[in-house]
Parts: structure tokens; sequence; C-alpha cells
């Protein structure tokens, strides 16, 4: 499967693929950072949120219109 921006493919690292696909698959409702971190990386993080902080900053640049405005990620 292939991630397009404009167009262009974009390359998204394996972990950052497996948060798009959380996120996509549960669109329109409520994930909670906890939900994201023990799904993507293990059972053992939940407040590891500096993990994801950094993941979906590097999503929105490569994904969102105007990354410091988001409305999709």
């Amino acid at each position: 499967t292939k991630v397009t921006r404009d167009g262009e493919e974009v390359h998204l690292t394996p972990t950052a693929w497996h948060l798009v696909e959380v996120l996509v698959r549960n669109a329109g409702r409520l994930v909670t950072r906890e939900q994201l971190l023990k799904e993507v990386w293990g059972p053992q993080y939940g407040s590891e949120t500096n993990y994801l902080r950094g993941f979906m900053g590097q999503i929105r640049a490569k994904l969102e219109p105007d990354p410091s405005h988001p409305r999709y990620f």
C-alpha cells in the first residue's frame, strides 16, 4: 500500500505507517494516546508520549497540507 500527497508518493517508516493505519481504522472515533502507544509500541507502553509526539510531528509534516494547523492527524 502507498501513501501519496499531491500525487507524490510519501515514505513512512513502519512505525509511522502503523500509527496512520490505527488512526484511519478508527476514523471518527477518539483514540487516546495510551491506546496508540499500546497498539503501536506494545502493552508495556502507556506513558511515553514523547514517542507519539515525535512520530505525529513527522506524519503531519509529510501528510498535512498545513502541519501547524492539522486537519487529519
